[in-house]
């Protein structure tokens, strides 16, 4: 047994589709320039991933985790390249392009902070999910 087939199969042995149903990814760019010069947030799309796991962070992979986001309510999403429609692929942090992914989790909206990428793994995506404490 190789590395790829515990870290691929984590996705597709805990796959939480059948119980919750697809996982809610809201995707926006950023915000856009109006015509008084002030910023308007850009319109979001929602993306439907699956097959997808979830659990808890705790210990060391807290460590992962920006520290002002630290906090008992971080939960670390796992997805395959395959889950991802059309040509997204993996969660996406804010960055001068756009803005936090918001993953709908258990009724909850989490931003995510962190983003690992277990492509030479077995083609998975990890996302480090901190609750909002406004949700949308």
């Amino acid at each position: 047994m190789s590395l790829v087939d515990p870290v691929a199969s984590t996705v597709d042995d805990f796959d939480l589709t059948p119980e919750l149903g697809p996982l809610l990814v809201e995707r926006r760019t950023s915000p856009v320039k109006n015509t008084t010069g002030g910023y308007d947030p850009a319109s979001p799309s929602t993306i439907s991933v699956q097959p997808w796991s979830a659990h808890n962070v705790t210990g060391r992979d807290l460590d992962q985790v920006p520290e002002a986001d630290r906090n008992s309510e971080v939960v670390q999403f796992y997805t395959r390249d395959g889950s991802w429609p059309g040509v997204a692929k993996g969660f996406r942090v804010a960055d001068q392009g756009s803005a936090a992914d918001v993953v709908a989790y258990n009724g909850r909206n989490y931003r995510v902070t962190t983003v690992r990428d277990f492509s030479p793994q077995g083609r998975v995506w990890c996302g480090f999910g901190v609750l909002m404490e406004t949700q949308l």
